[in-house]
């Protein structure tokens, strides 16, 4: 008698789990990739966005063009003095006359 009610109470209780685990809301599902598609393809596609909707790409901050010998590498706004290129090797860049020398 004991075994049929800890039986019992055991369904009841993990029926009640099951029943309380909610459903994946439907929009928090990925949406379904286009035929012809796998999501590895769809997400790639994605991840491209502003090249694919004609964005310019973000500058990078770190990337400063080279420049050629002779040519204006730095700008002197007043006291401050702006990149503009990195000289090639063997040159550096003036600050007196701001060029490759």
């Amino acid at each position: 008698m004991e075994n049929a009610r800890l039986c019992l109470l055991c369904l009841l209780g993990s029926g009640l789990i099951l029943l309380g685990t909610p459903e994946p809301a439907p929009e928090l599902r990925p949406p379904p990739s286009p035929p012809g598609h796998s999501r590895e393809e769809t997400e790639l596609v994605r991840g491209w966005g502003g090249a694919s909707r004609g964005f310019p790409a973000p500058p990078r901050l770190s990337w400063v063009p080279w420049c050629e010998p002779r040519e204006p590498c730095a700008v002197r706004r007043g006291a401050r003095i702006g990149k503009l290129c990195s000289c090639p090797r063997g040159t550096s860049c003036n600050l007196f006359i701001l060029k490759c020398s």
